[in-house]
């Protein structure tokens, strides 16, 4: 009754004061033409009696009544409403509701218009959804942020290139522009994608840069080209034999091609100077407005190094990290490396207080244990595909590391109480992985550290029955995967795998009907970051272009949306170790929010790529929103 009469009295002042004084307090968070129209807000009561004549005992009797009602009542208001929409809550329940309430950036009540109008107070902003969906922010358990933003500020962008010709033109114009002997750099191609369907060569290269090295990553970050000034200082030559876990390819002529991978590009890195802790700061600020543009509010960024760290906690330090984010430190392949890894993590995990900042987290070490699908690289049973029916004979891949130091690693990490990310794409990687996981937590059973394992690619019947069983016994066994790669990488992986292998790849059907979880990514920039595409993928399984085939990889293994925004919301924040904090829209959770032009229960599966965030939130305030069009 009490609230009731302060919303009614509230009501009756702003009458009489807007006929006396129309200059009314405008919300000055919507001064600018957006999306969202203005609304009116009152300032705090104390305004309201300021001026009062002798005689106006109306409105001061109003005031003396609105002053005690709000002191007792203040508390209850919240600073924010959303309401007249279709509110995803990814709740146990999977409800939809038409309006929430924010306070102090978590929310206080969720429920019908008219339950939450209860909530409004004279300061209390209002955002009218007009129908409009909600869902928790969206959340990218595999991104690696920096990298995406050092190469998308720093090096020559080549995902859009199309046929070797283009790469090359654009490899010309930035060498014009650079001193001689300045590394030339770019990132992004794909064989997949390119009309030739075949690497760039160093010869091809040397033409387009012949008084400057170059290195060009392939998207997939496992392999890349040199031309052959970069080939010479990296000290390869017709003579060079490849790392243990690593290829340097030859031509007819014994000569390098340009091409190496896994282990073999640790040669050129080491020669490529490093990015300052300012570029990577700089990459991480420039990374976060665009994840925000696309309702994105967390994601987890593997295999960091030490100045990679230094960036993100100046970011903290200076207020700027507006994302949940928790990090895994890199872990190179011997077990003394290890032991450092963990120092660091140690180290890293202290310092968190000192930062005063609740969104940055460490959460683990990163670990490879194989390559990658498009390069050929990673651990199968059975040899890779050269195309879709010749057999790449001999070539299963390779561990990237011993198997044996690895479950030494994996021990290490688990009896000190870190989680684990593992890299495997292989089938035969898989099943080491799951198999170590259930070997460590056997020996020291410990629950909650979420081991997870990264891409899942190519899982067996053998390693998905070990994954379910972790997770029921210990919560660990967790793939951390991308649906992204079977569109953006799809015209390429068929050919590595053959037709029947890739009707497989990523079964997250069958991960549904044996009770699993898993946790969605982008991988970034191996697959563009924004996580709707992801969405996406998981529900529709195409390609890009269409090489192979629309569905090369079928569709038996789709998942219906419900479970696809599962994976980039709650199930995406466990393996942030937030599930408490954010990752659903729930009383006392993080008023982490995205609002969409679309609800994405609604529409068909085509426009779930197409769905445009109209704003996002962070711990309830406003980080992005899209002006209307003029």
């Amino acid at each position: 009754m009490e609230i009731s009469l302060v919303r009614k009295h509230g009501v009756v002042v702003q009458n009489l004061l807007e006929r006396r004084n129309p200059s009314i307090v405008l919300d000055r968070q919507h001064h600018r033409r957006s999306a969202f129209p203005l609304r009116r807000t009152l300032r705090h009561p104390n305004w309201m009696c300021q001026g009062t004549r002798p005689g106006i005992w109306v409105i001061i009797a109003t005031c003396v009544m609105l002053f005690a009602a709000v002191n007792s009542h203040a508390a209850t208001f919240a600073d924010l409403v959303l309401n007249h929409g279709r509110i995803i809550t990814v709740d146990p329940k999977d409800r939809v509701v038409e309006a929430l309430a924010v306070r102090d950036g978590k929310i206080i009540e969720l429920g019908s218009n008219g339950v939450i109008q209860k909530l409004v107070g004279p300061d209390t902003r209002v955002i009218d959804l007009a129908g409009r969906a909600i869902t928790p922010g969206l959340i990218d358990a595999h991104a690696h942020v920096v990298s995406t933003g050092l190469s998308d500020l720093f090096e020559i962008k080549l995902s859009d290139t199309r046929n070797i010709e283009e790469i090359l033109d654009r490899v010309a114009q930035r060498a014009a522009m650079a001193r001689s002997g300045e590394w030339v750099v770019g990132s992004g191609w794909d064989e997949g994608k390119l009309a030739e369907h075949r690497y760039p060569t160093a010869a091809e290269l040397d033409r387009a840069s012949p008084h400057n090295p170059v290195w060009l990553n392939n998207t997939t970050g496992h392999f890349g080209v040199a031309n052959n000034r970069a080939l010479k200082l990296a000290g390869i030559d017709a003579s060079t034999r490849a790392p243990a876990a690593g290829v340097i390819e030859h031509g007819a002529d014994g000569q390098p091609t340009g091409i190496l991978k896994e282990a073999a590009m640790d040669a050129i890195f080491g020669v490529i100077p490093p990015y300052s802790v300012e570029q990577r700061r700089r990459a991480i600020d420039y990374l976060l407005p665009l994840a925000h543009a696309e309702g994105m509010t967390g994601f987890k960024d593997p295999d960091i190094d030490q100045e990679d760290w230094e960036a993100y906690r100046g970011l903290a330090l200076d207020r700027r990290l507006d994302a949940n984010v928790c990090v895994l430190f890199h872990t190179p392949p011997t077990l003394e490396e290890a032991k450092v890894t963990l120092s660091r993590i140690r180290k890293a995990q202290a310092d968190l207080p000192s930062l005063g900042s609740a969104s940055l987290s460490v959460c683990g070490a990163k670990i490879f244990m194989d390559g990658s699908g498009v390069a050929r690289t990673a651990w199968m049973y059975q040899d890779w595909n050269r195309t879709l029916t010749e057999i790449d004979s001999g070539n299963h891949g390779l561990p990237a590391l011993d198997p044996t130091i690895y479950r030494q690693q994996v021990q290490l990490f688990v009896d000190s109480g870190v989680s684990v990310g593992t890299h495997a794409i292989g089938d035969r990687a898989i099943d080491w992985v799951a198999d170590t996981y259930a070997a460590a937590l056997r020996s020291n059973p410990k629950r909650g550290l979420r081991l997870s394992i990264i891409h899942a690619n190519f899982p067996t019947d053998h390693a998905i029955s070990v994954m379910a069983e972790l997770q029921r016994r210990f919560d660990s066994g967790i793939p951390e995967t991308q649906a992204e790669f079977m569109w953006w990488l799809g015209d390429a992986y068929p050919s590595a795998l053959g037709v029947a292998r890739s009707q497989r790849m990523i079964p997250l059907h069958t991960y549904l009907d044996t009770k699993m979880i898993w946790a969605g990514g982008s991988d970034t920039p191996v697959a563009p970051f924004p996580a709707r595409y992801g969405l996406w993928a998981s529900v529709a399984r195409e390609t890009l272009n269409g090489t192979n085939g629309k569905t090369p990889f079928g569709v038996a293994q789709s998942v219906d949306i419900h479970a696809a925004l599962r994976s980039y919301t709650i199930w995406a924040a466990r393996q942030l170790f937030m599930d408490k904090q954010t990752g659903s829209l729930e009383r006392g959770k993080s008023a982490d929010i995205a609002i969409w032009d679309r609800d994405p229960y609604k529409i068909s599966t085509n426009q779930l790529k197409e769905m445009v965030c109209d704003m996002t939130l962070f711990h309830g305030k406003v980080v992005y929103e899209r002006p209307l069009r003029p």
